[in-house]
């Protein structure tokens, strides 16, 4: 029996492939990227064959690195960006025009006024405010998809159906319930109301399915074998499963280009101001819920200061970084917007207290601490609104985990242990063990038995400097 899984992980600038052995340790991995284009003010554009090139290109190396073949693969899943609209033609497969990515705000007004009209949606994030511009703007784009010319999908429904050659046009729940088209309270289907507003056939979209289990195979064309694509899964779930976040209460958070919180709510949907009830992922028919908030700019924070030559590169934050209160700078990492609990898409980023002795560390610093401050206020919304039981500790994940800084001043923010996850990289982890599970390489819930922390940061602060230091950043900036 073959006895390593593929993860390939689709996030919003880069593409992760990563094999893992039957002990669930990490063989090899490897990543590539893709540039996003921004023509104009608030519009945020992929080139889906770039994205698709990459996938090539990065699952051979990973494969290479790893030293097996695609024939030693007992399964794949498929992980990425939500909410991230693909079109393409059913009969060449080829995609039509660039793909509107999740951070897109394109669809803000009509996002208010599907709001007004009560339908879920957050903001100018989900698919539906977005799909009506985007069809619109391809040539006869409505009657093409009348007549069952065109399909769309998230990333994960692009990346199987050109995996598997055309066969697979599918999503999962944690996917579909990220897009807004999604009908939570009654077929757990596609919201038939909303695609009737919309004019849009059913047949435009993907098929459901569970987020664990096999739905049909790769294209022995691509890789060289015939793989079983055993799970789909959106990245923050993924995450959550790979962090062993299996009980209600139990949350992570995803430090990557923005900070992503998700909290096991169990089988009951729960809600949170400006955060937004999710499926985390379905096997067997039984349904697993969670709550999410997002700080929208987090590590992408880190990204912006490099270009800006203040830091050498991201990583560089840790070193440069004052732990001292960033001599009096603070700063709102809102550089698109404040996310949860605000959901306020034209309040933007600013630093506050600059004067002439302010030097990079203190940049550096005040924005390290605005990020964490930042998470602090998404974190306590959503367990205060949701009322779950909240955990003596988190658990994080992603390339921002890295900074040892941020870390420490998000357990001193927080105060509660904050447990970083080896590997880091949670994302890819957890639909690999998801993939080994639909494949018989491990028994269902296996993350909480290989779930390793690489290193865990104590609170340092006392409550009432923890809470003085919070409040003072809340009223610089009005919050």
């Amino acid at each position: 029996m073959n006895r390593y899984t593929l993860a390939i992980d689709a996030g919003t600038t880069n593409l992760l492939a990563m094999v893992l052995d039957e002990s669930g340790q990490v063989k090899g991995k490897a990543s590539g990227s893709y540039q996003l284009s921004y023509p104009a003010p608030g519009l945020v554009e992929l080139d889906p064959e770039s994205l698709w090139q990459s996938v090539l290109d990065t699952v051979k190396t990973a494969l290479s690195i790893s030293g097996i073949a695609a024939k030693d693969l007992a399964g794949v899943g498929i992980t990425g960006q939500r909410t991230t609209i693909v079109i393409w033609e059913r009969d060449s497969g080829k995609t039509l025009g660039p793909a509107v990515v999740w951070q897109d705000q394109r669809g803000k007004q009509r996002a208010d006024e599907l709001l007004e009209q009560g339908f879920i949606t957050s903001n100018s994030l989900s698919a539906m405010s977005k799909m009506e511009q985007v069809l619109g703007s391809l040539p006869n784009g409505y009657a093409r998809v009348k007549n069952n010319e065109l399909a769309w999908g998230n990333v994960d429904s692009f990346l199987a159906w050109r995996l598997s050659g055309g066969a697979i046009h599918a999503t999962d729940a944690s996917n579909a319930s990220a897009t807004g088209y999604f009908d939570f309270f009654a077929d757990w289907k596609w919201f038939d109301g909303l695609l009737e507003i919309q004019n849009l056939p059913s047949s435009f979209f993907p098929e459901i399915v569970d987020s664990v289990g096999i739905m049909g195979h790769t294209d022995p064309k691509l890789f060289g074998a015939k793989i079983p694509i055993g799970a789909i899964i959106g990245d923050q779930q993924s995450a959550l499963y790979g962090q062993a976040c299996l009980e209600p209460g139990m949350a992570k958070i995803s430090f990557g280009t923005s900070g992503t919180c998700d909290v096991n709510s169990g089988g009951e949907l729960k809600l949170a101001t400006g955060a937004y009830p999710s499926v985390a992922w379905t096997r067997d028919g039984e349904k697993t819920f969670l709550v999410e908030g997002m700080v929208i700019t987090a590590g992408a924070v880190f990204g912006w200061l490099t270009q800006l030559g203040i830091l050498d590169s991201p990583s560089q934050a840790s070193l440069l970084g004052e732990n001292t209160g960033a001599n009096g700078v603070s700063f709102l990492p809102a550089l698109q917007g404040l996310g949860t609990p605000h959901n306020n898409y034209d309040r933007f980023g600013a630093f506050e207290g600059l004067t002439l002795s302010t030097s990079k560390r203190h940049i550096v610093g005040a924005a390290i601490e605005g990020v964490a401050f930042r998470v602090r206020e998404m974190v306590d919304q959503i367990y205060l609104d949701s009322e779950l039981p909240r955990p003596d500790n988190l658990r994080v994940d992603g390339g921002a985990t890295e900074n040892d800084l941020l870390m420490q001043l998000q357990a001193n923010v927080l105060g509660c242990a904050i447990e970083r996850m080896d590997p880091t990289e949670a994302t890819a982890y957890g639909v690999a063990l998801l993939a080994g599970e639909a494949c018989g390489i491990w028994e269902p819930d296996s993350s909480a038995r290989l779930h390793r922390v690489d290193k865990t940061f104590e609170p340092q602060w006392s409550e009432s400097e923890r809470e003085e230091r919070f409040e003072h950043w809340k009223s610089v900036f009005g919050l």
